[in-house]
């Protein structure tokens, strides 16, 4: 992709969304317009979990780097905010892979809960893939921490709504959950057969009968899972090596991890590759004006205090998408009104090649517009 190398958010990650002093978040307005310019269809992959759990490890692999995102070797939390890297896609053509990283969630210095509760509402709203990363087994104490999936009905709304987000249309717009767990050790076997990791995710997930407060702890969280999360996918990767290799994974060579490791990397990074763009809910691929315009509505309301709207959101977007292309459609169909070669005897021939031309332009302008064209059809030819 050639034309975009000169880009920095190209060459190395990126702050996308920083916070204020005041706790607010705040777009880079420099790295937007960057994202602006990107003319392609994306796949956008985020990355969240824990902090001090490995997340940029598995970005700077999926960026094909051995470096990028950068790798804490202490208890600290490195990253801050949300990052992004964008990457020709390997393995699709016309396609941008964008890659967030977001800051660590249940950092304890922080003393804000909500901080994450927004932190990870935005970049649900923003990805198509969600992977989220933690350490050993999906058990109840892993779950329990997944406090900021159960506040998500919460964070996100549609227009004109004042209930609950109706099930099937937050699944028309959350991304797909990729659950990573890190260091497993774990036989994947049940009842003395071999499962498979999403087998083992599906079996973790299971509710229990009953309706005391005990049971209804244990189930919610997993019943949001289930709820909002209809595609799910779960990798396991054992621990890449000792002591020394973790605390220089981002300069050992792939070939000195372990064999497991770099296998479950391997089926990792397919999966990954594999996924589709993300789309608006009329199936049309976001570009990159498209998802700056995503991330300034949502960021806006955040800020605002405010739960981000989606159809707020798809809307701005449409609105400035289809202005974009009625203003394409008016300067092409004057262009080839030019090209009539001139004198045209006939009246009725003049008036054949306007209407040829003046149908070819409102075609092209249907079929590249977001949601309903027809108020600017009227303003383009």
């Amino acid at each position: 992709m050639n034309e975009d190398k000169h880009m920095s958010i190209f060459e190395a990650p990126k702050c996308l969304v920083s916070t204020d002093d005041n706790g607010q978040f705040k777009v880079e307005e420099e790295i937007l317009k960057q994202i602006q310019e990107i003319d392609k269809q994306l796949v956008i992959l985020a990355i969240t979990g824990l902090y001090r759990t490995g997340k940029s490890y598995l970005m700077n692999r999926l960026a094909n780097s051995s470096n990028g995102f950068p790798l804490g070797k202490t208890i600290e939390s490195k990253t801050k905010g949300i990052w992004i890297w964008c990457k020709d896609h390997p393995r699709k053509d016309n396609t941008v892979l964008v890659l967030l990283d977001t800051e660590g969630l249940g950092d304890v210095s922080k003393g804000d809960k909500d901080h994450d509760n927004r932190i990870f509402t935005l970049v649900v709203l923003l990805c198509n893939v969600l992977v989220y990363n933690m350490m050993s087994t999906f058990n109840q104490d892993a779950v329990d921490k997944l406090t900021f999936i159960t506040e998500m009905s919460k964070n996100i709304r549609f227009q004109n709504r004042t209930e609950s987000v109706d099930d099937e249309q937050l699944r028309m717009i959350l991304p797909t959950f990729v659950l990573c767990l890190r260091d497993f050790s774990l036989e994947l076997e049940k009842d003395g057969n071999k499962i498979t990791p999403d087998v083992y995710l599906e079996d973790c997930l299971k509710l229990k009968q009953g309706d005391d407060s005990t049971i209804n702890k244990y189930n919610r969280p997993r019943e949001c899972i289930l709820k909002y999360f209809c595609k799910r996918k779960c990798f396991v990767f054992d621990r890449p090596g000792g002591r020394k290799v973790l605390q220089q994974l981002e300069c050992i060579p792939l070939e000195a991890l372990s064999d497991e490791f770099i296998e479950e990397t391997k089926l990792f990074l397919d999966y990954m590759y594999a996924c589709e763009s993300k789309v608006l809910l009329n199936s049309k691929p976001v570009n990159g004006r498209m998802f700056s315009t995503l991330i300034e509505t949502y960021v806006n309301a955040i800020r605002n205090g405010a739960v981000p709207v989606v159809d707020d959101a798809f809307m701005a977007v449409a609105n400035l998408e289809n202005e974009r292309m009625a203003a394409v459609a008016v300067k092409e169909f004057a262009e080839k009104l030019k090209m009539i070669e001139l004198p045209v005897l006939k009246t009725n021939d003049f008036e054949n090649l306007y209407q040829e031309i003046q149908k070819g332009a409102l075609s092209k302008l249907r079929h590249e517009s977001v949601f309903n064209s027809e108020k600017y059809e009227k303003n383009a030819v």
